[in-house]
Formats: structure tokens, sequence, C-alpha cells
């Protein structure tokens, strides 16, 4: 971490560790990829709220760029927007390298632009879909910079958010039709009241120097028409990814000229958003080959070296990409005692 960073995070260690909540702060860092499982228990061991966030800077604190990054998304994410302002003044300027320097074969560039945009990393058990990222892609590349809307659906747990981030995890897709950046909301079931303020959070990270206003919008068509401007006059040709949609009424509240990828169930939700609509299936399951990929992986084993009760596993799993990993942990652990 560079001493600009490190020294903002000094100075405000006191008000930081007096007012935030350590969990969801931490589930955002470690879909980005820079907090470990192994540390989040490490905080959650702490006896109190304030000294689990001193752990949690602590440890940020011998981290990198992309960790301070992180923490200080995670705050806004979490409506920790007083605390975010604290720190905005140390967020460090990563230096692409020209963008193609790369890191487990993504680019510093494409690493710092989802970072930014709170895009979930990849699971630890990945496996490549190469036809529905490609899909995704060129569905993507057709709103050609124009107001649309590209829908993946399928059943739950067939790793339709999975694809959705892999989908922008490519530098020159990225660069070439959303160069203003990509913006993941988890959405998920909401009420009105959830949905406000999941547009209240977004408006915060979409205007940090609050140029636009100082306040937070006060209802879902205040927040609508300030969402609108931003993206217009402040983050043009950009992407904005709304993962986990159930319901249609909570489309109409981002329905204002954006490019939009969706996630959901329902391939219908978008019947009443205007825009071009393309649309991506994604099938429940995976072949049996992708399925016995991941078990190896899984289990740390060449696909060739599985005993012959792997195949069973895939079957009675039906494994997807994201895995159901408490069926599959249970079946591992009746193939270890046999």
């Amino acid at each position: 971490m560079d001493a600009k960073a490190r020294n903002c995070l000094l100075q405000h260690r006191e008000a930081l560790e007096k007012d935030i909540k350590t969990s969801y702060i931490m589930d955002h860092m470690i879909s980005a990829g820079v907090l470990t499982v192994s540390e989040e228990e490490k905080v959650k061991n702490e006896p109190t709220q304030q000294q689990r966030a001193a752990m949690l800077i602590k440890m940020i604190l011998k981290k990198d760029n992309y960790s301070y990054i992180s923490f200080y998304n995670a705050l806004l994410h979490e409506g920790y927007k007083d605390l975010a302002a604290l720190l905005s003044d140390g967020i460090p300027v990563v230096s692409f390298s020209n963008g193609k320097d790369s890191f487990g074969g993504i680019t510093s560039y494409v690493r710092t632009v989802l970072c930014e945009g709170g895009v979930p990393q990849r699971p630890v058990v990945f496996v490549t879909r190469k036809k529905l990222v490609s899909a995704i892609q060129q569905k993507l590349s057709k709103l050609n910079g124009e107001p649309g809307w590209v829908t993946v659906y399928g059943m739950a747990g067939c790793g339709k958010s999975v694809l959705a981030a892999e989908a922008v995890r490519d530098h020159d897709f990225l660069e070439g039709c959303f160069p203003g950046g990509v913006h993941w909301v988890s959405v998920g079931k909401q009420d009105k009241a959830g949905l406000l303020m999941k547009l209240q959070n977004l408006c915060t990270r979409l205007d940090e120097d609050e140029s636009f206003s100082q306040r937070l919008p006060l209802n879902i068509e205040e927040a609508k028409d300030r969402l609108r401007l931003l993206m217009l006059r402040k983050h043009p040709r950009s992407l904005l990814i709304l993962d986990d949609v159930w319901d249609p009424w909570v489309l109409k509240a981002f329905d204002n000229q954006c490019q939009i990828l969706l996630t959901t169930r329902d391939k219908s939700v978008t019947d009443s958003v205007m825009g071009s609509k393309y649309v991506v299936p994604v099938e429940s399951g995976l072949g049996k080959e992708k399925g016995l990929e991941i078990l190896s992986l899984f289990v740390n084993m060449k696909k060739a070296d599985l005993p012959e009760q792997a195949h069973s596993i895939i079957k009675e799993c039906k494994v997807v990409e994201c895995c159901h990993w408490g069926i599959l942990t249970d079946f591992l652990h009746k193939w270890n005692q046999s």
C-alpha cells in the first residue's frame, strides 16, 4: 500500500474502528479476493465489535492498494458514506503499465476496474464455459453503446452470476465496449425500502465527489432520476450489472437509458422495460466432463486419477459451475470413509 493511502487509513483509524460492523464489509472484500476466509475467522474471533474492526484495519494496513480500494468500496456498498468520504483523499492511483501486465491471467486494468465496480472475483473452484461467456459478450456488443438489456437467465445455482462476472473479465472487451467502467449491484428479492437503499448506495458510489448532490435521494423516483444523470454525465459508456433480479417492478427503477446486464431466474422480468433486449439461457447442469473437472479441482487430483465413485457423485449432485458445496462435501465425506 502506498504511503498516502496508509497515512489516510491511520489518520481515520479511530473513527473507523468505532463505527463499522465488519461482517458485511468482509463479505465484499472476500468477494473482491483481497481478504481470505481464514482472515475473516480471525476477525470474527475478536470479542467486541470495536476489536473486530481494529483487527480488520490492522490486516488492511499490511495489504496492497487494491485492498484499500476494496475496503473503500465496501464502505460505500454498506451505506457508510461519511466514513468512505474520510478515505477518499487517500485512494491510490493504480498504475496499469499500459494495462497489459497480468496476474493470474487478468490484466491490472481489468482487475482495478472490476474491483472499483464491485464485481465478484472468480470462485475458488472455477472451470471455463467459453461458449456461454462468448454469447454474453456478443449480446452486449450488439447494444453498441445504446441503451438496452442483456438477460442471463436460468435456474438457481446454474452459474449465472459467475458467467456475468466472467464476461467482463476481458481486457479488450472491457476497453472496447465499456471504457466507462462496470458497476455491479447485488439486487436479490427486495421491498421498496430495500430497493431505495440499493439505489442510494449506487448513487453514492457513482458520485464520490458529491458534485451532483450532497444528500441522498429521498424516494425511488428521485433515485431513478439521479442515476440517469450520473450514468449519462459522469459514467457514459459504462455497464450496469444487476445480479439476481426477482421482480419486474424492480427494473423500472433502472429503466433510464443505461446499458444493463442482468441475471435472473425469470426471463420475462424485462417485459415491461424499454430498449433493445437480448437473452442468454443457461442450462441447469453441466456435462459429465465439466462435472468431473470441477470435482478434480475440488479434491486437488487429476481428472484421470479420480476413482469410479466420482461418476456417481457427479450424477447425484448434478454438479454446476458454482457447485452445491454442502451436497458435494457430504458425498466426499462418504467417499473418504468408503
